[in-house]
């Protein structure tokens, strides 16, 4: 009998242990977090003080942390929707501050144990994805997206591969086909932006190509068809975003002068102030006001604010009409797509539009006829690497629905989040202490048997 006694006694131990940790954690779960968590966003005109102080945060605590953040984040760039995140005691002390202007950083102001700040920027793990859209356009390539429940960036996308063979605003018909591979970023399952186009497809009457996103040993970017040949141009289709073509080339009776007069170029009527691109690399050779169609001279008629450039092979653009130039002067180079003027009426013009002219030696050509010619082509020790990837890229786009995920891990930063994660510290805290007790509780009872065993020994 008495040898058992010390097994009873452990066992009395280890209940009491257990006991007193199921006490405990009962308690760890009343215990009240000494914090107070708030988050909101920006509205329209507010600033960042002006957000936190709403939510009854003293304006000297505020301005400090504000202050501190305007370090590492410009707070002139604000914006509406921008989200944040706080921290603060009972005494109104702020103990950290997450700002959020997008979904890829973060920036923090966060107190440490000798009562200053330091500031800390992380970068949000986004999950990638690569998904499909297909479908058929009833009335614009645009609603055709949108009706497939995409955003609008996409289909500028879409029509930026595409742009020097098709007009998206008078060429696209009804039953017109597209298809395409493109990337895109979620955060906890929400859309947070599109990456690249990876293959594009466009199927109309007359029109039936594939175009692939391929990046050479040199590390240029473009998109090519199956064989190999660049999409993108020397000019583009059109120079700018249009409503209508308002005058073709050729002869007409100018809507002033009431004469037949041939009319050299393309008019493009648009709102006033849409953008002008250059419709290919060059230098320009002319900004100011130029007399012309064809015979009216000086600033009482002509093109009006006009912008001239010199191309490769002889060609010449002219752009008239304009309201107001971009930032390039005579002598710039411009790339395509620069921006060099904005569509105005000055000059001889009874509306805001675009007049758009090519020369080829000095002769005017008609712009929707141009025999457009191809960048260069993927060099031929990179056919078969380009190739494999095109037919990996074709099977992607005959599959009917497709969704494939990169692995990441995203953390969901709010207070809920906050004090689960500490909750969750807590539990494990408790146990590892628990442990612990109970192993001291059986080193001592194994002294204790050792003790005894000896006392026996020497009586």
């Amino acid at each position: 009998m008495i040898r058992k006694q010390p097994y009873g006694i452990i066992i009395v131990l280890i209940a009491m242990v257990l006991l007193s940790c199921s006490g405990k954690q009962e308690f760890a779960e009343e215990a009240v977090d000494p914090f107070i968590y708030r988050s909101g966003s920006l509205e329209k005109g507010q600033t960042l003080a002006q957000a936190l102080m709403a939510q009854d945060i003293s304006s000297p605590a505020v301005y400090r942390v504000v202050n501190k953040l305007n370090e590492i984040y410009n707070l002139r760039r604000c914006h509406p929707a921008d989200s944040f995140y706080v921290k603060i005691d009972s005494l109104g002390i702020i103990h950290e501050l997450r700002y959020m202007p997008d979904h890829e950083l973060r920036y923090l102001v966060i107190k440490d144990t000798t009562d200053n700040y330091f500031t800390k920027i992380d970068t949000l793990m986004l999950v990638y994805e690569i998904k499909k859209c297909r479908g058929t356009i009833t009335s614009s390539l645009y609603q055709a997206m949108i009706d497939q429940g995409e955003g609008s960036a996409l289909p500028v996308m879409f029509t930026q591969i595409f742009q020097w063979d098709i007009d998206f605003f008078i060429d696209p018909q009804r039953d017109d086909e597209f298809n395409l591979l493109y990337e895109q970023y979620t955060l906890n399952g929400r859309f947070i932006k599109y990456g690249n186009i990876l293959a594009a497809s466009y199927k109309s009457r007359n029109y039936e190509k594939i175009a692939y996103r391929y990046t050479d040993r040199k590390n240029i970017t473009k998109y090519y068809d199956y064989k190999g040949q660049c999409f993108q141009k020397t000019f583009l289709k059109s120079p700018l975003n249009y409503k209508r073509i308002t005058s073709y080339f050729g002869y007409r009776t100018h809507p002033i002068t009431k004469k037949s007069l041939m009319h050299n170029g393309v008019d493009y009527a648009a709102a006033y102030g849409t953008p002008v691109e250059a419709s290919a690399d060059g230098t320009v050779i002319h900004r100011g006001w130029k007399g012309g169609h064809p015979t009216v001279n000086g600033k009482t008629g002509g093109y009006g604010n006009t912008i001239m450039i010199r191309h490769a092979n002889g060609y010449k653009t002219l752009y008239g009409h304009l309201s107001r130039y971009g930032n390039f002067k005579v002598g710039d180079r411009v790339k395509q797509h620069d921006i060099i003027g904005y569509v105005g009426s000055t000059g001889l013009s009874t509306g805001n539009h675009l007049h758009y002219t090519i020369y080829q030696h000095d002769k005017p050509v008609d712009p929707l006829k141009l025999k457009n010619v191809s960048g260069p082509p993927v060099s031929r020790n990179e056919m078969e690497n380009f190739q494999a990837l095109a037919d990996s890229l074709n099977l992607q786009l005959q599959i009917d629905s497709l969704n494939i995920q990169a692995d990441a891990v995203i953390e969901e930063f709010d207070a809920g989040s906050a004090e689960e994660d500490k909750s969750g510290k807590s539990y494990l805290r408790l146990i590892l202490m628990c442990l612990l007790i109970l192993l001291i509780i059986l080193i001592l009872v194994r002294i204790f048997l050792l003790l005894k065993k000896r006392r026996r020994y020497f009586y």
